[in-house]
Parts: structure tokens; sequence; C-alpha cells
């Protein structure tokens, strides 16, 4: 049995002891398996709080795969279209924090991102707003990210560590 066919079933077993009438697609796409799981009944509870549920079969089963292939196998789920949605919703709040920190002149903190959603919004203000920086602060749950104007001679954007922080309110 191939990877794609592996993946296909060990989702539709886990996905069984929770919800009814799912399909599943999986596509391989430069190493990384695209998982699109469609319900028309149970998508909040196959995505839960801020997407939770979604995050944690996730890492259940690419723990599957593992035992099952003895490879690490990389896995997105997505969920009735929830990873585009969100994508959007991302990069309406940079679109706002960038608002911000052009009409201030300061830098805009925000929090409560996992690394995947801080890795959006990173990519997005890098590519939209050349002019602007992002970088993340802080560790574990803690960790913010933020979004400031670039210093003199900074090139690149790239989710970095900063050791000193404007002092600055939240956003």
């Amino acid at each position: 049995m191939d990877k794609v066919e592996t993946i296909k079933n060990l989702t539709q077993e886990l996905l069984d002891k929770m919800v009814d009438n799912v399909t599943i697609e999986v596509q391989e796409e430069e190493g990384m398996y695209h998982v699109n799981i469609n319900t028309e009944e149970d998508a909040p509870t196959v995505i839960g709080r801020h997407g939770e549920t979604i995050r944690a079969i996730q890492k259940i089963l690419e723990v599957m795969l593992y035992k099952a292939t003895q490879e690490r196998v990389s896995v997105l789920i997505n969920v009735n279209d929830y990873r585009e949605k969100q994508v959007e919703r991302l990069q309406y709040i940079a679109d706002q924090s960038v608002e911000k920190v052009q009409e201030r002149n300061t830098a805009s903190y925000l929090r409560g991102f996992s690394s995947y959603e801080r890795r959006i919004m990173h990519e997005y203000v890098g590519k939209k707003y050349p002019e602007l920086t992002s970088y993340s602060v802080g560790e574990g749950r803690d960790r913010r990210l933020v979004i400031d104007l670039k210093k003199e001679g900074e090139d690149q954007h790239s989710e970095v560590e900063r050791s000193e922080e404007p002092e600055q309110s939240e956003d």
C-alpha cells in the first residue's frame, strides 16, 4: 500500500471514532501530504475551538503514520476549506496591525498564534509590505508576533528572535 492510501485509511480509521459521513482526499505536494476532509454536519467537531482539534488530529495521524511506515511524514489537514478561511482571517488581522504601525510609527504586538499561524503572517507581511518587518518574541505560550517598521539596513523579512522589545502596549 502506498503512502497516500495509508494516510487515507488511517485518517478514516481515526475519524470513524469521532464523526459520521466524511470524505477524505489525500494529495502529495513537495513532500507534504495534504489531507482534505469534507463533512456536512461535523466540521466544528473535527476543527475544534480555534483549530485545536484539527491540530491534535494532525499530530496523532503523524504518530500513527510513523508507526505504520517507520518514517516521518508531514501532514496538513484541512476540513471544509478551514485553512483557506484561516489564512484570510490572519491576513485581515495583519492588515489591521499594519495600519496601526503605519499610523503610529511604532510596533504592533500580537499574541495567541500558533507557529503555523505566525509563519503565515510573517510570509504575508514580508510579501505585501516590503517597508515593514515581522518577527517573533518570547517563549512558548507567551510567544508573540511583532509587526514593525524596518530598521535602517534591514533587508529581509524572517521570523527571528529579538532580544529587546520597544515599550508598547498591547494592540
